[in-house]
């Protein structure tokens, strides 16, 4: 039950993700083309950007929520599960949720950068691309492994999931 719960929980979460990058990306083309701009960004701010626009306020979202009185996001709290957090962090177990979707966006920006130069990708770009696929893999092979109880990131973390009391 709780990992149902949790999978639901998540694909909740991941729709109000969805609609604020659908909002971001609208704002972002809508103004470039009333200026009629182009968007060519070294991959560096192209980064920073992206960071500071989609990553930090997704990662506040989770943090400000699951380390409030409710210990949930609005997903969790909808089905009536929370984060445990006794033993651990919430930062960390967020960091660590969310280092792999960074690492991703990373391999993004360069591998726009190497095409927008006409120039084949480094090895490296692929390698920061599929490494964090796999993580995320093995994150969600875990909270199946554990019925929903606990993620690798949860146990980095020292927190796990419960159904609210």
């Amino acid at each position: 039950m709780l990992l149902i719960k949790r999978l639901i929980a998540a694909l909740i979460d991941y729709l109000i993700i969805l609609l604020y990058g659908f909002i971001l990306f609208t704002l972002t083309t809508t103004i470039y083309s009333l200026d009629n701009l182009t968007l060519n960004i070294n991959p560096i701010n192209g980064q920073l950007i992206g960071f500071i626009s989609l990553t930090l306020p997704v990662f506040l979202y989770f943090y400000f929520m699951e380390s409030s009185k409710l210990k949930a996001s609005l997903g969790k709290m909808i089905l009536k599960i929370q984060v445990d957090t006794k033993k651990g962090s919430i930062l960390k177990r967020n960091i660590f949720k969310f280092l792999p979707w960074e690492i991703a966006h990373i391999g993004v920006h360069f591998m726009f950068h190497y095409n927008s130069i006409g120039s084949t990708e480094p090895v490296w770009i692929w390698i920061i691309l599929i490494l964090p696929q796999i993580i995320a893999l093995l994150y969600f092979l875990s909270i199946l492994y554990t019925k929903g109880n606990s993620s690798i990131y949860d146990y980095l973390a020292k927190t796990c999931i419960k159904i609210k009391i």
